[in-house]
């Protein structure tokens, strides 16, 4: 009795690996990008999370007198000083939050950048060849669209975002490329 137990099993597997032979080739070997999308007032941006040193809720921005308009001020996190600048001003739009940001993201960088923002909206990992290429009309650091139509996100360039930031400043840094 348990010889033809084991042969029942043996034929179920041998029936189920036949089958697989006659299915159509799912690609599995996609290459996935991970995104973190975030929120600006009511606009919805996206951000590689290969470019980000961190995901922090926004900690308390001491001002500084005579800082730009984009530089919120400077924050302390885990221990260390960062310059933290509004993603809105960034990207030419600061009328974009009148939210407060209540989130920041550490920029993968030698200085110590941060970028605040309203909120997280989530995270999404999508194939490669769905990233479009910008239009006309993209904000600054664009370099992507995700998805189409009302749920269209911008893929922003957070590298692009922190030497934008460097250059301005007069600061001399290097931005790791991800």
């Amino acid at each position: 009795m348990i010889e033809s137990d084991v042969e029942l099993k043996f034929e179920d597997l041998k029936r189920s690996f036949d089958l697989t032979f006659q299915q159509p080739l799912v690609e599995r070997a996609q290459e996935l990008v991970h995104l973190l999308i975030v929120r600006i007032g009511t606009a919805r941006f996206a951000l590689k999370v290969a470019d980000l040193a961190g995901l922090a809720r926004a900690q308390t921005v001491v001002p500084i007198p005579g800082a730009d308009s984009g530089l919120l001020g400077l924050a302390g996190l885990k221990g260390r000083m960062v310059a933290v600048y509004s993603l809105a001003a960034m990207l030419g739009c600061p009328e974009l939050s009148t939210d407060p940001n209540r989130w920041m993201v550490l920029c993968r960088c030698e200085k110590e950048i941060a970028l605040a923002f309203t909120a997280v909206a989530g995270t999404m990992m999508v194939p490669r060849t769905d990233l479009s290429p910008v239009s006309p009309g993209a904000p600054p650091h664009a370099t992507d669209a995700v998805g189409a139509g009302a749920s269209q996100l911008w893929l922003l360039n957070v590298s692009s975002i922190a030497e934008t930031i460097v250059k301005q400043t007069g600061a001399t840094a290097s931005v790791e490329a991800a």
